[in-house]
């Protein structure tokens, strides 16, 4: 990595000379050092995610901020007592401290996605899986492992929590990896509610699913959502990108969330136990087109929000799919029924046609509280749509 940032390291050394500006000699030292380990070590990871050194030494550079912003923040922190200084770099680290005090947290990481996750046996004992499309790979003593025929349900989107863990520090969170659990504790998070396990392991690292851990920390902080293709999250003051610009992870970082967005529609009573029906329209993988019936409806909304269309099955099983709004405000979701009438309240939902029409709700997702979901149901400009 170093051979390959040699050409670019003007621009890193000029970043440096202005964000160590104006310290003492010994503190300019130090942070010089202190900041070229970190860049490089982002760099890295970068690099790992598919861009290029010019590139991944860029975004490295724009996630610290402006040089001046730094140089102001550090020269706060030096002034600092000692014995204060002494605790706080104990307690955060100093790579830490150069976001959290130099004002990095206006700054939002980028996280680099998997999009597969390695095809490993499920394993159940007693009875024998008899479903179709599945694949029985293993029977011994009992315990029956098998492996799933489709290939999308091995897709996703997924986070690696070494890099979780260092956006979360850096922004004034505190997040442990202890093997293949991730405890994190946020601000006004509550005690436990942050604790993760590993979906899979790949190259001696642990991966979460992304749907998983925005549905892990959203209760009590607060959510924003942003973005569909490369999505961004706010929770609480950890702000975070799913993917480098350019990615496309949308529906398949949107549609899993589904389960746990439409909780937050129902009254309590109703949030749980709530099922989700299984298929390749329900949750797409990266760039694949879901199955079903489309309908485009047109919203007052402006491109790039992000809408979410749900209908009820029989019982507390709920369907969903989200898309993103197009130039001119429409938007195209898929649906297994045809015929839709829209409406306003959740309980109005349900798996029985009236007139042919089966009741469904819009929701926009982006720029919206998700704690204040409700208020984001809205109307399209058409009373029903019918699929084509």
């Amino acid at each position: 990595m170093t051979v390959a940032l040699h050409d670019h390291a003007p621009a890193l050394n000029a970043f440096l000379r202005r964000a160590s500006w104006g310290l003492p000699e010994g503190r300019r030292q130090e942070l010089w050092d202190e900041l070229a380990e970190h860049v490089l070590t982002r760099t890295d990871h970068l690099l790992l995610s598919g861009l290029s050194p010019q590139d991944a030494l860029t975004q490295a550079l724009r996630e610290l901020g402006p040089p001046s912003r730094v140089t102001l923040g550090m020269a706060k922190v030096y002034s600092m007592p000692k014995l204060f200084l002494a605790a706080a770099a104990a307690a955060l680290g100093l790579s830490a401290a150069l976001y959290a005090l130099a004002g990095g947290r206006d700054v939002t990481f980028t996280l680099p996605v998997l999009t597969q996750q390695p095809v490993k046996p499920s394993c159940i004992r007693g009875t024998v899986p008899t479903a179709t499309g599945l694949t029985i790979v293993s029977q011994q003593g009992g315990v029956t492992c098998y492996t799933f025929n489709d290939a999308n349900a091995y897709k996703g989107v997924f986070l690696s929590g070494n890099d979780l863990q260092q956006a979360i520090n850096a922004q004034g969170g505190k997040a442990t990896l202890r093997g293949a659990r991730l405890s994190i504790d946020l601000p006004g998070l509550t005690t436990g509610g942050g604790d993760l396990n590993a979906t899979f392991a790949k190259d001696g690292r642990p991966y979460y699913d992304a749907a998983t851990v925005v549905g892990t920390l959203s209760t009590p902080l607060s959510v924003t959502l942003r973005g569909f293709k490369a999505p961004q999250v706010q929770i609480g003051n950890l702000k975070l990108q799913l993917g480098q610009p350019g990615t496309n992870v949308g529906r398949a970082f949107y549609n899993p969330l589904a389960l746990h967005l439409i909780s937050r529609l129902l009254p309590r009573d109703q949030a749980t136990p709530l099922r989700t029906v299984s298929g390749g329209w329900f949750a797409a993988a990266p760039g694949e087109t879901l199955k079903g019936p489309a309908h485009t409806v047109l919203t007052e909304l402006p491109e790039g929000e992000v809408v979410m269309l749900v209908t009820k099955r029989a019982g507390n099983t709920f369907m969903a799919d989200t898309a993103e709004v197009k130039a001119g405000g429409s938007v195209s979701l898929k649906s297994e029924a045809a015929n839709l009438r829209f409406v306003t309240d959740p309980d109005q939902l349900g798996p029985y046609a009236s007139g042919g029409q089966i009741n469904a709700l819009l929701v926009r997702l982006s720029n919206t509280p998700l704690n204040n979901l409700p208020s984001a149901i809205f109307l399209p400009r058409q009373a029903t749509s019918t699929a084509r």
